[in-house]
């Protein structure tokens, strides 16, 4: 799945400078090393590793590796990827969220300044990262309060964006049952359920295709782990 995915988005001539795979359960084929794999298929070959034990948060993870690699490290393109399967061939030491479907997502990350990135609101250009936060040892009674908290804190929406449009949140299907009707003050869209790793990001590829302004955040919980995660998003110009 994760490599039909490089086909599409790593021209030849524009190769990555790394590759961040991340997953819930282990390949099917255990004797091979699917990240180094994929960096193999990959154009320029990039520096490759996983993520795993994660839970619902590998996605929002990933991304937020891939910001402080590419600030600390000089990556200008990282390749991030997240795949999930609907097939668990052993029985799991603890409760395992098993996907309904195969799906795979994945982004090409380009490091931009934030002075050469400004945002629009009227619809046009890639998303552009405004924040990502994976808080640790959230207990589920304290969702909906650091929720709130975080939230209060991402960066403000662009000046030209009004109205609830500048506020759409998608709650991932962690999240959904803790938060009730919504978070205020924010329009709320529930991701695709029964896909732990990839029901959030699948949201994002959505609003990237679609006209309109404003930005978007996600939010999920895994509740084994007890990780809170956001991500927020604005159009560049």
């Amino acid at each position: 799945m994760a490599a039909g995915l490089i086909g599409d988005l790593v021209p030849p001539d524009q190769p990555a400078d790394a590759l961040i795979l991340g997953f819930t359960m282990p390949d099917l084929s255990p004797g091979r090393a699917t990240a180094t794999y994929l960096s193999h298929v990959c154009p320029g070959k990039p520096m490759a590793f996983a993520i795993c034990d994660q839970g619902r948060a590998v996605g929002f993870t990933a991304l937020r590796l891939t910001r402080d690699y590419a600030a600390a490290d000089g990556w200008s393109r990282v390749l991030v990827a997240v795949a999930e399967q609907a097939r668990l061939d052993y029985d799991p030491p603890a409760p395992a969220s098993v996907p309904i479907r195969h799906a795979a997502f994945a982004m090409l990350c380009d490091a931009v300044p934030v002075a050469a990135a400004p945002v629009a609101s009227s619809g046009v250009g890639a998303p552009c990262l405004r924040a990502v936060r994976v808080c640790p040892a959230v207990p589920a009674e304290q969702v909906s309060a650091t929720l709130g908290r975080e939230l209060a804190a991402l960066p403000e929406p662009a000046a030209g964006a009004v109205g609830e449009e500048r506020r759409t949140l998608v709650l991932g299907e962690g999240l959904a049952p803790l938060t009730g009707d919504g978070v205020p003050g924010w329009r709320s869209i529930l991701a695709l359920p029964g896909q732990p790793a990839t029901g959030v990001w699948r949201e994002l590829a959505a609003w990237a295709a679609a006209p309109g302004g404003g930005g978007l955040t996600l939010a999920d919980y895994d509740p084994a782990l007890h990780y809170l995660c956001l991500a927020s998003f604005a159009r560049a110009g």
